[in-house]
């Protein structure tokens, strides 16, 4: 190739290599045109330099500018994130402000000491360590769904022991922050030694001191004792729970009587609470009232109490008041719950309440669904578990209510606690539904409850006694059962029903009727006495007349399956099986384990000429609770 070939060429990958180098083409090649090829080459070679040189220097450039860049941005970033350290430090001092004025618990500071007791391991910090762990086993025994802000001084986190630190902390800001605004209580206190050996001495605030005294060697009694004191000034109400769980009811009683009149005003109707349930159980109904009644009238809105006046309502009989009563709970509790009780306890005291409500409407099958919604476990175990076997054996499923029942069982046997009234209360139900002989040997159950809560003995005319009269009837012993009917009150809804069933087996239709029609008055939110003055005018051959009554009760309980079987019977006495069908089938739906019922609904289709069927519902029969005389009726059918 020619040298200016060659150079050409040269240039031209120079200049698609590296445009715009600084050098004019045209002047190069003017140059170069008259250049030996040494000079050419030395030429070359500098412009390779020149080039080299500057894209070295263009690479320096975007370097320096690629660094600039990310050091704005990191600024930038820098700039967020000490933003975000700042926000997260104004937020973390805001919560500690915040918690420190919510602050609502006992706080143990560390005991004064003498240096010889130290020196034997009797520290400050390690006698407030004892006094905290004495107090905190107090409040692990004690059972209550309270919630804890309700009280006057809390224990919201348990109890808090405080030994101060050297230098500034976290710990020592809250305990500033806390001090400053806050409510807790603190206790302190010293040990001293005397002439007998210790006194050991508690401070609880503004509220009071507590002295022990005794021997070095009983320092775990004189802690306990110290830490009851404690305890009653700081905590009383719990205290007094604590009390009557320690078969201590006496003492607990003084301290709720002390509490009423002169506690913080947010105490004094739970005070009354407690001294109501402790007279219920010493005095009876009648003592316990009145207390319950004050307590209400100081605070309204407390749904504890409004339910414990259900309570005594029912187990009075008094069954429209009740029902008042715990719609009144429930609307409470939906409106003010979380200012009384802890948020766990809520959901199942709202099932709880409605079940009860469900059971008292005749809707027995949903309260068996609401009581177990609401759960069986907890400090109400008994109570709990005796609802719903009541429940289930008003719903005619006599065994299974005696398993739920059963799978509470007291250490101590039936009289364990006053909760067990109500699960008597639930054997006598079961006894009444399967007609059997158990029912009068329940009264020796009933005298061992009384024996350890004499107060229940009040309750003997409204819940023993109707379904004893009841029982001793359906053996033909009237005179006895008479003489239980007596001393019933005239406003117990159950009384004048078991007035009137009596009179209907001995015959006394007029004396019957009067007593029905009490009791329907009585209670008129109730669907029981009609079903049952139905049920009457079915064995006087009055089918008409039982239709009217079952009618009723249906309107008052369109959940209730007894008026609806009832009714399905009455149709069948009057030749109309074809209907009684529908009435079965309708009353399934609420009593589905009723063995009557499928007995019955076994007839009528025999009547409509649907064997097959009828040997079906017969089968479902058999499965299930029947009494003494139904398992009779279903063994005639054996031929269908």
């Amino acid at each position: 190739m020619p040298a200016k070939q060659a150079v050409g060429a040269v240039v031209e990958e120079t200049e698609s290599a590296e445009s715009g180098a600084g050098v004019d083409p045209a002047a190069m090649a003017f140059a170069l045109g008259g250049a030996s090829r040494a000079e050419a080459d030395a030429f070359l070679r500098d412009q390779r330099t020149l080039i080299a040189e500057q894209r070295h220097h263009l690479h320096g450039q975007y370097i320096q500018l690629r660094l600039g860049i990310w050091e704005k941005r990191l600024g930038v970033l820098l700039r967020v994130a000490t933003a975000f350290a700042g926000l997260a430090i104004a937020a973390g001092l805001a919560f500690l402000i915040w918690n420190a004025s919510a602050s609502n618990d006992l706080v143990i500071d560390s005991f004064q000491v003498p240096p010889d007791l130290a020196a034997k391991g009797l520290s400050g910090p390690v006698v407030a360590a004892k006094l905290s762990d004495r107090i905190a086993a107090l409040q692990a025994q004690t059972l209550s769904a309270r919630a804890a802000k309700s009280y006057a001084n809390g224990i919201s986190e348990g109890l808090k022991l405080e030994i101060p630190e050297t230098g500034v902390s976290l710990f020592e800001l809250d305990r500033f922050l806390r001090a400053k605004l806050g409510h807790d209580l603190h206790i302190g206190g010293e040990m001293v030694q005397t002439a007998n050996g210790i006194a050991l001495t508690a401070r609880v605030g503004t509220d009071g001191s507590a002295t022990v005294t005794g021997a070095e060697t009983d320092m775990d009694g004189l802690l306990q004792k110290l830490a009851e004191q404690v305890y009653r000034t700081s905590q009383p109400y719990r205290f007094a729970i604590w009390l009557q769980t320690h078969d201590r009811s006496e003492e607990a009683v003084e301290v709720l009587k002390t509490l009423a009149a002169s506690g913080p005003a947010g105490e004094r109707a739970w005070a009354y609470n407690g001294w109501g349930i402790i007279v219920l159980q010493r005095d009876g109904e009648r003592a316990s009232l009145p207390l319950m009644q004050r307590g209400h009238a100081l605070d309204p809105d407390n749904y504890l109490l409004i339910a414990n006046l259900g309570a005594a309502e029912l187990r009075q009989g008094r069954v429209e008041n009740a029902i008042s009563y715990y719609r009144a709970a429930q609307a409470a509790l939906s409106a003010h719950a979380r200012d009384y009780t802890s948020p766990d306890s809520i959901s199942g005291q709202m099932h709880n309440y409605s079940a009860l409500l469900l059971a008292q409407q005749g809707a027995l099958l949903q309260a068996v669904a609401e009581q177990r919604a609401g759960g069986t476990n907890g400090p109400n175990t008994v109570r709990a578990l005796a609802f719903l076997a009541g429940f289930l054996a008003l719903l005619h499923e006599p065994a299974a209510a005696r398993a739920a029942l059963a799978e509470y069982q007291p250490a101590g046997g039936l009289a364990n606690s006053a909760s067990d009234v109500s699960a008597l209360q639930a054997r006598l139900l079961i006894a009444a539904e399967a007609q059997d002989s158990s029912a009068p040997a329940l009264e020796r159950d009933f005298a061992a409850v009384t024996a350890l809560y004499p107060g229940f003995a009040q309750e003997r005319s409204t819940l023993l006694n109707p379904v004893l009269a009841l029982a001793l009837a359906h053996t033909g012993q009237f005179a006895t059962a008479q003489a239980r009917l007596n001393p019933m009150p005239g406003d117990c809804y159950s009384c004048p029903r078991a007035r009137a069933q009596v009179a209907a087996l001995q015959g006394q239709d007029g004396r019957a009727d009067y007593w029905f029609a009490r009791a329907a008055a009585v209670a008129p939110s109730s669907p029981y006495a009609e079903a049952e003055w139905g049920r009457a005018f079915l064995e006087r051959k009055q089918p008409d007349a039982a239709i009217e009554k079952f009618t009723l009760s249906s309107k008052e309980g369109p959940h209730f399956a007894d008026p609806l079987e009832g009714w399905g019977e009455a149709l069948m006495a009057k030749n109309q099986s074809h209907l009684a069908l529908e009435k079965f089938a309708a009353a399934e739906k609420y009593a589905p384990n009723w063995g009557r019922l499928h007995l019955k609904w076994g007839e009528a289709l025999v009547y409509a000429g649907k064997k097959d069927e009828a040997k079906a519902q017969f089968a479902r029969a058999a499965q299930h609770d029947l009494t003494p005389s139904e398992k009779a009726e279903l063994a005639g059918t054996k031929h269908v």
